[in-house]
């Protein structure tokens, strides 16, 4: 079965922020200009050229380009783009993901476009130090 998405009507509001490539270099950089009570309010995990933070819609940074992601009550494992839904119903899509991705830890993050699944599971307090490590490694 081929899952797509397409544009919703009502917003989820915003859980976590997601910068893949290029983005995710601009998002570390936005990282690094909150001070750090505002960094301690967040969430970070990344790898691969992938950045997602995760917290209160209020406290997530905006770059250009970036996803934004949420949750639907029906599918509390997983984070969507706030704009998109699936083309099958919520539960039946979490399922499949739990299947699908049964050796990694949930909540799972899900992008549309580039097709991304990834594990949040590891997510931390974002550590100014590692996210400077982690933006010369990627400049």
């Amino acid at each position: 079965m081929r899952i797509t998405f397409s544009p919703c009507n009502e917003s989820l509001d915003p859980a976590a922020v997601v910068g893949l490539g290029p983005i995710a270099r601009a998002l570390a950089s936005r990282l690094m200009l909150l001070s750090d009570d505002q960094l301690g309010k967040l969430r970070g995990c990344a790898g691969g050229g992938i950045i997602a933070v995760l917290g209160e819609a209020k406290d997530l940074p905006w770059a250009d380009g970036v996803a934004y992601l949420g949750r639907l009550p029906d599918a509390p494992r997983l984070l969507i783009p706030t704009m998109l839904r699936p083309n099958v119903a919520m539960d039946i899509f979490e399922r499949a993901v739990a299947r699908w991705a049964a050796a990694l830890s949930s909540p799972w993050a899900v992008l549309a476009s580039p097709p991304r699944l990834f594990s949040l599971a590891d997510a931390a307090i974002i550590n100014r130090g590692h996210l400077a490590k982690w933006l010369e490694a990627h400049s």
